[in-house]
C-alpha cells in the first residue's frame, strides 16, 4: 500500500493536507461496484432535483448537471445532462477554494452558491451549489449542481441581454458566498439573491432542489464510506480518473499525429451585424492534445463572449463524445488535453465583458468548431472514422417570453422547441433527426400540452423543415419548428437571439453540405384568429394574411399581441460526403417524406423525379453526368509538376475520411483521392490544388444564407470530380488547411 494525499497552497502560501489516505488494492468487482454506486448516487442527485424544482428548465429541458468531486474539483461522476455544466461545476469548486478556504472557511456542512461567470459560472443565468463532503474531519471531496435559473435580475427578463454593455448589466453577480453554514440555511444571503429574481418563487424551487441533491450526494457518499471504508472509496475514485486517462492516452497513441483545423463565424453581436471568427486548431502529438483558438476574434462589447470557464465547456462538450465515446467521462479524460486561448479574445473574454449569450453564442461555436477539428482527427485513422461526425446544429435560438399568463399571474419562461435539433451525418449513415443538443445528452423533447400549460401560446404546428438538414451521401438528420400565438392573454413581450442566420455553422464532412440556416418569421395583424373560429389549423405561415415584420439576428423586444404569429425553424446537422453519391432511390424518399424538396434532389444530388415519385436512373445519370463535367471546367490555383497515379499498394499512412488516403510515394507523402488519383503532397494546403468553385447561398440549399463577408467554396477532385469539401470563410481569407497530418 502507498499513501496518497491532495494539497493545496492558501492564500499564505503554505501547504494544507485536505484527503491523505492509503491506497488500497480492490478487487475487480469490488471497484465496479463502487464506481457504479457513485454514478447512481448522481442519478440520484439528479432526480431529486427535478422531483423539488418546478422550472421547465430542468424538467423538460434538463438544463443542469450534478457529480461528484475530488477534494480540488477534479470531476470523478458527471450527470448526462448538460455537458457544459460538467466543466463549471469543476470550476466553481476552484473558486470557492481560491476565495473561501481562509475566511470564511470550508466546513462539514457548508453549501457554497456561485453564478458568476469569471468565477465558474457559464452565465449569470447558471447558479451553482457546491457541498464539500467530509469523513472524519477532513475534506475528501465535493457534491455539486448547476442549473439554469428562469431570471436573474439585469436589463432584461431571462438574464440574456443582448444589449449590455458589461456584466453587470446581465444580472446579479454572486461570487463564492456560503449560503448554508454548519447545516443551517443562511436567509439573510436566500433572501437577497432570490429578492434580485422576477421570479422568485421559481428561484427558491430550484435552490431547495439544488440543496436536496447535494444532500443525496452527502449522505450517499457517506453511506458507501462507511459500507467500505475511507481508503477502499477514494481508491476507487481517483484510479476511476486514472482509468479514463490510461484509456484516453492509449487511444492517443493510435490516432495519426497532426494539425486539425476548423472554424465557424458567428453574425451578430446584439448591436452591429458584423462577423466574429471562433477558430481552433487541434494539434495531437503523442498521447497529447492541443486545442489552440488563438486566432478567434477579439472580446466584442457585446455579450456574444464567453469566458475561460465557457472555452473549457464548450471544448469538453465537443470531446468527451467523440474521443471518449466509450470512455468513463471524469477527470482522466481532460488530463492529456491543453487548451490555448489569447486572453480578452471572444472565446476567453475579460472581466467584465458582457457574455450573458455565451453557452448560446461563442460557447455553443467552440463547442462545434472542437467538434469538427476532433472529427477531422479520428477521420484520419481509419478505424475510428465511424465516431467522426459532421456539424450538428450550430446555434440555438432564444424565445424568452414574459408579461402576464392566463391566469392572471406575472411569468416568464423560454419555449424549449429549438432542441429538437437534427444530428450531423456519419460516414456510415444518416443524422438522426431530432436528436437534441448534442451537449444534452439527456435531453426530453418538449410536450406541447405542458407547454400550453405553463405559457399563455396556442401552439399551430410543431413540425419537421424541410431542407433544415445538410445533403450529403448521408444527409445530416432534420430539426423542427413551431408557430405560436398569444393564448388567454392580450399581450407578450419576446426576446429572442441568436446566430448562424447568415453563416451556416453546421457545415458537412468530406463534400457534405451545411444544413440550412436559422430562420425566424413574425407576422402582425394576421387573420389566425378567424380561422381558428373557422376550425382551420394553419399548418403554413403561407396559409395566413398579416404584415411581415423584418427581424435581424438579435431585434430589439418583440411586442405581441393576439393576431400575431411567430415561428422559427433551427438549424440541423450537416451532410457527410458528395450528394451526387446518394442512391437516387434514396433521394426520392427523402422528397417523399419531406426531408428534401424537388429543387434539393435536383440541383444538389442531381437526382431527376417521375411523376409518382420514383427515381428516374437513366435521366439522373445522365444529370450527374452533367454535373460532374462542369466541375472538371472549376478552376485551379496549383498544379503537381507531373501528374502521379498512386499504386494500389503505395504505402498507406492515414486516411482523409472515406474519400482519400495520404499516401508515401518514392518518401514523399501525398494526398490521394478515392479514384487513385494524386491531388496535393501532404504538406500543402490540398484545396489549392483542388477544382473549385464559388457557391452562391441558395446553390447550398433553400435555407441558407450568407453574410456579406462570407464566401462559400466547393472543391472536387480534379479527376474524378468527386467533391471533397464545401468551405465557409470570409473573403479575405485564404483556404483554411484543414487536415495537415504529419508524415
Amino acid at each position: 500500500m502507498s499513501s496518497a494525499a491532495t494539497e493545496s497552497v492558501s492564500a499564505t502560501g503554505a501547504a494544507r493536507e485536505t484527503s491523505e489516505y492509503r491506497r488500497r488494492e480492490v478487487d475487480p468487482v469490488t471497484f465496479e461496484v463502487i464506481r457504479h454506486r457513485l454514478l447512481a448516487i448522481t442519478d440520484e442527485q439528479a432526480a431529486a432535483l427535478a422531483a423539488t424544482s418546478g422550472s421547465p428548465l430542468v424538467n423538460e429541458a434538463t438544463d443542469f448537471n450534478t457529480g461528484l468531486y475530488r477534494s480540488y474539483g477534479e470531476v470523478v461522476t458527471m450527470g448526462r445532462t448538460v455537458i457544459f455544466h460538467a466543466a463549471s461545476a469543476a470550476e466553481m469548486v476552484k473558486y470557492v477554494i481560491q476565495d473561501c478556504a481562509e475566511d470564511p472557511g470550508i466546513n462539514p456542512g457548508d453549501v457554497f452558491i456561485v453564478n458568476h461567470p469569471y468565477k465558474g459560472a457559464l452565465h449569470a443565468p447558471d447558479f451553482g451549489l457546491l457541498a464539500p463532503i467530509f469523513f472524519d474531519g477532513m475534506r475528501i471531496g465535493w457534491t455539486g449542481v448547476c442549473a439554469h435559473q428562469l431570471d436573474v435580475g439585469g436589463m432584461v427578463h431571462g438574464g440574456f441581454a443582448s444589449h449590455a454593455e458589461d456584466v453587470y448589466q446581465e444580472g446579479i453577480l454572486v461570487p463564492p458566498v456560503k449560503i448554508v453554514e454548519s447545516g443551517k440555511l443562511r436567509t439573510d444571503v436566500w433572501s437577497m439573491i432570490v429578492g434580485m429574481s422576477r421570479l422568485p418563487t421559481n428561484m427558491s424551487l430550484d435552490f431547495k432542489g439544488m440543496l436536496a441533491a447535494n444532500h443525496v450526494g452527502v449522505r450517499r457518499l457517506g453511506e458507501t464510506i462507511k459500507q467500505y471504508g475511507l481508503d477502499t472509496v477514494l481508491t476507487v475514485m481517483d484510479e476511476m480518473i486514472e482509468l479514463s486517462e490510461a484509456r484516453v492516452r492509449a487511444r492517443l497513441r493510435q490516432l495519426r499525429d497532426g494539425r486539425y483545423r476548423a472554424q465557424s463565424f458567428l453574425d451578430h453581436d446584439g448591436k452591429q451585424n458584423r462577423l466574429y471568427r471562433v477558430h481552433v486548431t487541434l494539434t495531437k502529438r503523442g498521447e497529447r492534445l492541443s486545442f489552440d483558438y488563438s486566432e478567434s476574434s477579439p472580446q466584442v462589447s457585446g455579450f456574444v463572449n464567453t469566458t475561460r470557464t465557457g472555452l473549457l465547456a464548450g471544448t469538453y462538450a465537443g470531446l468527451l463524445p467523440i474521443l471518449a465515446y466509450d470512455i468513463p467521462w471524469n477527470e482522466g479524460v481532460f488530463r492529456p488535453v491543453e487548451v490555448i486561448a489569447k486572453p480578452a479574445s471572444i472565446v476567453q473574454a475579460q472581466f467584465p465583458a458582457p457574455v450573458s449569450q455565451g453557452p448560446l453564442g461563442t460557447m455553443w461555436l467552440v463547442e462545434v468548431v472542437a467538434t469538427e477539428a476532433l472529427s477531422k482527427l479520428m477521420a484520419a485513422s481509419g478505424e475510428f472514422m465511424r465516431e467522426s461526425q459532421a456539424s450538428p446544429k450550430g446555434g440555438c435560438d432564444l424565445f424568452n417570453v414574459s408579461g402576464r399568463n392566463q391566469y392572471g399571474e406575472h411569468f416568464g419562461g423560454t419555449l424549449l422547441d429549438q432542441t429538437i435539433a437534427g444530428g450531423g451525418a456519419y460516414q456510415h449513415r444518416d443524422g438522426i433527426s431530432g436528436q437534441g443538443h448534442r451537449h444534452i445528452t439527456a435531453g426530453r423533447m418538449p410536450n406541447v400540452e405542458s407547454m400550453e400549460l405553463i405559457m399563455p401560446v396556442l401552439y399551430l404546428y410543431k413540425k419537421y423543415i424541410t431542407d433544415s438538414a445538410g445533403p450529403g451521401r448521408n444527409r445530416g438528420g432534420l430539426s423542427a419548428g413551431a408557430a405560436y400565438v398569444a393564448h388567454c392573454t392580450d399581450h407578450l413581450r419576446a426576446l429572442v437571439a441568436c446566430h448562424g442566420y447568415e453563416s451556416p455553422n453546421a457545415r458537412g464532412l468530406f463534400g457534405g453540405y451545411p444544413s440550412g440556416c436559422n430562420r425566424r418569421r413574425f407576422l402582425k395583424e394576421t387573420n389566425v384568429r378567424a380561422l381558428l373560429e373557422r376550425g382551420v389549423m394553419p399548418h403554413s405561415l403561407d396559409q395566413l394574411r398579416g404584415r411581415e415584420a423584418p427581424l435581424t439576428a438579435k431585434p430589439p423586444m418583440l411586442e405581441i399581441e393576439p393576431d400575431d404569429v411567430y415561428e422559427w425553424g433551427p438549424q440541423a446537422g450537416g451532410g457527410w460526403g458528395d450528394p451526387l453519391e446518394r442512391e437516387p432511390e434514396r433521394v426520392a424518399e427523402d422528397v417523399r417524406s419531406g426531408a428534401h424538396s424537388l429543387a434539393t434532389a435536383r440541383s444538389i444530388h442531381g437526382v431527376e423525379l417521375r411523376a409518382d415519385g420514383s427515381a428516374d436512373l437513366r435521366a439522373t445519370d445522365a444529370l450527374r453526368r452533367r454535373i460532374r463535367a462542369e466541375r472538371l471546367r472549376w478552376p485551379r490555383k496549383q498544379r503537381l509538376a507531373r501528374e502521379i497515379h498512386a499504386p494500389e499498394n503505395a504505402e498507406a499512412i492515414g486516411t482523409f475520411g472515406d474519400v482519400g488516403t495520404f499516401v508515401r510515394i518514392d518518401g514523399v507523402a501525398y494526398l490521394r483521392c478515392g479514384c487513385g488519383f494524386v491531388i496535393a503532397p501532404a504538406s500543402e494546403n490540398w484545396k489549392l490544388y483542388a477544382c473549385e468553385s464559388e457557391a452562391k447561398a441558395e446553390e447550398l440549399g433553400p435555407r441558407v444564407a450568407l453574410h456579406s463577408d462570407l464566401i462559400a467554396t466547393r472543391y472536387a477532385c480534379p479527376a474524378c470530380a468527386r467533391l471533397l469539401d464545401v468551405e465557409i470563410r470570409m473573403r479575405t481569407d485564404q483556404p483554411l488547411f484543414d487536415i495537415e497530418i504529419d508524415s
